[in-house]
């Protein structure tokens, strides 16, 4: 299992960080340089809105599905047309709630209209995830890789020929409609693949498989919900409750596009981790080895990164934008810490989301929202957006640790399963590298650089993995 996830692993992050990296940087980036920073200000706290509320259109089958089909995959012939009438139902019922969330919060005509164009693409993103979780329940990692970037691929074309031979043409509107063609094109694609493997026909009417399948989903769409809620509330707070709310969410999406860079790796890891312990869970194995590599492997990357990024954040976002300022700096400072907590979030995630005990999480991510919002409305009138993203790293943090000890706890698994001695010195060590290469005069590229061999150097050495094992594990030994 471990060579398998690593071999995958590898797929995955290779086809990702080409086409999603050309995406948010040569794409997404280029957008935001030439639109007002209003425009893709209020576009990032609409895109905020829809995620937290796409939940309803997923409800949690999405989870639900990838653990019950990699543990019995005949079922996945008996459950999808099921499935696919509850996406329909479940999708009016997320534009209602879309409707009245986006009315009581304010937002009027043009507002309205663009609400609506992404939450019809969020709504065929949902549909899109769902269909990959059969592929990959079904242990078609390869595919399901492949798939993973071929809306990006689309909007690349797309957006990529608007910026080349009509720049005049470039709105928020047109940007937003673009993705949901290119949802559109992923979820035919993958239904055309799937057509052998089940059934699109509408299934005999029998209420109480839906009820089942939904009672199945709802641990993992309250999980889902609150974990989305208190990652993505800041910047619709920023937006609503800021003077010039647009702009500065305009400057929080900025830092955030660098985390999203850099949260593919982990969140596509947890795509593949996610089957491959249900599989070994459903064969009642040992998941012990699967979870070290991979904390070690999230964990200790993820510092690497995530240090390197906050020690250079200010030339970085000079280097990216246009419009780039001091604020904009501080937000991706604290930003990129955060991803290592997200990393710690994914590995044990998906372990609790495979042996059926993520919806034990959900009262500490409801603490986790009500420490965002109230941290919120403490700092955004005393620091600006800058201090929403400082909350941001509070809130990641608490819960990504309480979610490892639990873990550890009701699965009975020996802390010593991981080496946390050993990443607390990796990140020490890389701190420590940070601030003596911050006091020299080198160009800041060069230090970036040397703070990420520093990193790698430092990985091989405390043995959270070695050359060896990465060989033999690429290999199928």
């Amino acid at each position: 299992m471990l060579s398998s996830f690593l071999r995958n692993a590898l797929l995955l992050l290779t086809l990702n960080l080409a086409v999603k990296g050309t995406y948010l940087f040569a794409i997404e980036r280029t957008v935001q340089n030439l639109l007002p920073e209003a425009d893709y200000g209020l576009y990032f706290s609409l895109l905020g809105l829809g995620m937290i509320l796409q939940i309803v259109a997923d409800a949690g089958l999405q989870l639900y599905s990838s653990r019950t089909i990699s543990g019995h995959r005949q079922l996945v012939t008996k459950y999808f047309p099921y499935f696919l009438v509850l996406k329909a139902v479940l999708g009016g019922v997320f534009f209602i709630a879309l409707l009245v969330t986006g009315y009581t919060l304010g937002y009027r005509g043009a507002q309205i209209s663009l609400l609506l164009l992404i939450g019809t693409g969020q709504l065929l993103n949902s549909l899109v995830l769902y269909l990959r979780s059969n592929l990959a329940g079904l242990g078609r990692y390869g595919l399901d890789s492949a798939f993973s970037i071929l809306d990006k691929l689309c909007m690349i074309g797309g957006i990529g020929t608007v910026l080349l031979f009509f720049p005049g043409w470039l709105s928020i509107q047109l940007f937003a409609g673009t993705q949901v063609l290119s949802w559109s094109i992923t979820a035919v694609a993958l239904g055309w693949l799937l057509r052998g493997r089940v059934s699109f026909r509408l299934p005999k009417f029998r209420p109480a498989m839906l009820w089942m399948l939904l009672r199945g989903g709802a641990p993992y769409a309250l999980a889902i919900l609150l974990q989305t809620a208190y990652s993505r509330t800041d910047a619709i707070m920023i937006e609503r409750l800021l003077p010039a709310g647009a702009e500065a969410a305009g400057h929080y999406a900025a830092g955030y596009r660098l985390l999203d860079a850099i949260n593919t790796v982990g969140w596509l890891l947890a795509g593949l981790l996610l089957p491959m312990y249900a599989r070994l869970h459903a064969r009642r194995e040992d998941v012990t080895e699967l979870l070290r590599f991979s904390v070690h492997l999230l964990v200790g990357g993820s510092l690497i990164v995530a240090v390197a990024v906050a020690a250079y954040a200010g030339p970085i976002v000079k280097l990216l934008y246009n419009f780039a300022e001091p604020r904009t700096a501080s937000i991706l400072f604290f930003l990129a810490l955060t991803f290592v907590a997200q990393c710690l979030n994914y590995a044990y995630g998906a372990l609790l989301g495979a042996t059926g005990l993520l919806g034990r999480m959900n009262y500490i991510f409801a603490l986790g929202i009500l420490l965002n919002v109230a941290g919120n409305l403490w700092a955004l009138p005393r620091y600006g957006a800058p201090g929403a993203a400082a909350v941001t790293l509070v809130t990641q943090t608490f819960v990504a640790v309480v979610q490892a000890v639990l873990a550890h706890r009701w699965l009975r698994l020996p802390l010593a399963t991981v080496g946390w001695g050993r990443l607390l010195v990796h990140g020490g060590s890389l701190v420590f590298v940070a601030v003596g290469l911050s006091q020299g005069e080198l160009t800041w590229w060069v230090g970036f650089l040397g703070l990420c061999f520093s990193g790698l150097t430092s990985v091989f050495w405390l043995r959270l993995f070695g050359v060896g094992e990465l060989v033999s594990l690429l290999r199928g030994r």
